[in-house]
Protein backbone atom coordinates (compact mmCIF):
# COMPACT_ATOMS: atom_id res chain seq x y z
CA UNK A 1 0.00 0.00 0.00
CA UNK A 2 0.80 3.41 -0.96
CA UNK A 3 -0.17 6.57 1.58
CA UNK A 4 -1.04 9.37 -0.49
CA UNK A 5 -1.34 13.18 0.36
CA UNK A 6 -4.56 12.72 1.54
CA UNK A 7 -3.80 10.23 3.88
CA UNK A 8 -5.30 7.40 1.88
CA UNK A 9 -4.05 4.66 0.65
CA UNK A 10 -3.86 3.22 -2.80
CA UNK A 11 -2.89 -0.46 -3.69
CA UNK A 12 0.51 -0.62 -5.29
CA UNK A 13 1.22 -1.25 -9.01
CA UNK A 14 3.42 -3.68 -7.64
CA UNK A 15 0.78 -5.76 -5.97
CA UNK A 16 -0.36 -8.80 -8.16
CA UNK A 17 -4.00 -8.84 -8.65
CA UNK A 18 -6.91 -10.50 -10.22
CA UNK A 19 -10.20 -10.03 -11.71
CA UNK A 20 -12.91 -12.61 -11.92
CA UNK A 21 -16.15 -13.07 -14.07
CA UNK A 22 -18.07 -16.00 -12.30
CA UNK A 23 -21.87 -16.14 -13.99
CA UNK A 24 -24.33 -18.55 -11.24
CA UNK A 25 -26.48 -20.87 -12.58
CA UNK A 26 -29.65 -19.78 -12.55
CA UNK A 27 -31.12 -18.30 -9.18
CA UNK A 28 -27.90 -18.80 -7.48
CA UNK A 29 -26.63 -15.55 -7.67
CA UNK A 30 -27.06 -14.91 -4.31
CA UNK A 31 -25.60 -18.11 -2.79
CA UNK A 32 -22.82 -17.45 -4.84
CA UNK A 33 -22.61 -13.98 -3.15
CA UNK A 34 -22.68 -15.19 0.11
CA UNK A 35 -20.19 -18.20 -0.23
CA UNK A 36 -17.46 -16.04 -2.28
CA UNK A 37 -17.97 -13.76 0.79
CA UNK A 38 -17.72 -16.15 3.11
CA UNK A 39 -14.71 -17.32 1.24
CA UNK A 40 -12.73 -14.07 1.73
CA UNK A 41 -12.90 -14.20 6.06
CA UNK A 42 -11.50 -17.74 5.65
CA UNK A 43 -8.11 -16.70 8.03
CA UNK A 44 -5.63 -17.63 4.63
CA UNK A 45 -3.01 -15.42 5.51
CA UNK A 46 -1.61 -15.10 1.73
CA UNK A 47 -5.32 -14.57 0.48
CA UNK A 48 -6.53 -11.00 -0.83
CA UNK A 49 -5.77 -8.18 0.64
CA UNK A 50 -7.88 -5.97 -0.74
CA UNK A 51 -10.84 -6.99 -2.33
CA UNK A 52 -14.63 -5.61 -3.38
CA UNK A 53 -17.73 -8.04 -4.74
CA UNK A 54 -19.54 -6.66 -7.51
CA UNK A 55 -22.90 -7.45 -9.05
CA UNK A 56 -23.70 -7.05 -12.57
CA UNK A 57 -26.78 -4.44 -12.83
CA UNK A 58 -28.22 -6.68 -15.73
CA UNK A 59 -27.95 -10.16 -14.81
CA UNK A 60 -28.11 -10.66 -10.76
CA UNK A 61 -26.24 -14.00 -11.47
CA UNK A 62 -23.06 -12.53 -13.10
CA UNK A 63 -20.26 -11.67 -9.76
CA UNK A 64 -17.48 -9.43 -10.94
CA UNK A 65 -14.53 -9.95 -8.25
CA UNK A 66 -11.78 -7.79 -7.68
CA UNK A 67 -8.87 -8.72 -5.46
CA UNK A 68 -5.22 -7.88 -4.84
CA UNK A 69 -2.75 -9.56 -2.80
CA UNK A 70 0.34 -8.44 -0.18
CA UNK A 71 2.79 -9.64 -3.27
CA UNK A 72 3.97 -12.21 -6.01
CA UNK A 73 4.73 -14.56 -3.35
CA UNK A 74 1.62 -14.23 -1.26
CA UNK A 75 -0.10 -14.65 -4.64
CA UNK A 76 1.45 -17.80 -5.37
CA UNK A 77 0.72 -19.77 -2.48
CA UNK A 78 -2.61 -18.58 -2.16
CA UNK A 79 -3.44 -20.03 -5.90
CA UNK A 80 -1.41 -22.99 -4.80
CA UNK A 81 -2.96 -23.59 -1.28
CA UNK A 82 -4.60 -26.87 -1.05
CA UNK A 83 -6.39 -26.14 1.67
CA UNK A 84 -8.72 -23.65 0.46
CA UNK A 85 -9.27 -26.06 -2.59
CA UNK A 86 -12.33 -27.12 -0.90
CA UNK A 87 -13.80 -23.50 -0.68
CA UNK A 88 -12.81 -23.24 -4.77
CA UNK A 89 -14.81 -26.79 -5.56
CA UNK A 90 -18.21 -25.02 -3.79
CA UNK A 91 -18.08 -22.39 -5.75
CA UNK A 92 -17.69 -24.26 -8.83
CA UNK A 93 -20.31 -25.93 -8.05
CA UNK A 94 -22.79 -22.82 -8.51
CA UNK A 95 -21.31 -22.00 -11.55
CA UNK A 96 -22.87 -21.97 -15.15
CA UNK A 97 -19.66 -21.95 -16.46
CA UNK A 98 -15.54 -21.90 -16.06
CA UNK A 99 -14.97 -18.50 -14.65
CA UNK A 100 -13.07 -15.93 -16.24
CA UNK A 101 -9.88 -14.62 -15.23
CA UNK A 102 -7.32 -12.03 -15.63
CA UNK A 103 -3.97 -11.36 -13.84
CA UNK A 104 -3.77 -7.08 -13.70
CA UNK A 105 -2.06 -4.71 -11.73
CA UNK A 106 -3.12 -0.88 -10.38
CA UNK A 107 -2.15 1.64 -13.01
CA UNK A 108 -4.05 4.42 -11.23
CA UNK A 109 -6.88 4.54 -8.61
CA UNK A 110 -9.16 7.66 -6.97
CA UNK A 111 -6.31 7.76 -4.33
CA UNK A 112 -3.18 7.86 -5.49
CA UNK A 113 -1.82 11.76 -5.55
CA UNK A 114 -1.81 14.24 -8.47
Amino acid sequence: MIATEKGNMMISPKQPGTVLKMRAKAGKGDALFELTNKLHYNGDPDGPVDWILCQDDKDSDILWAFEFYKDADSFIRHFTNPAIEDGHDQVLELLAEMPMRVEVHAAFSSFQAK
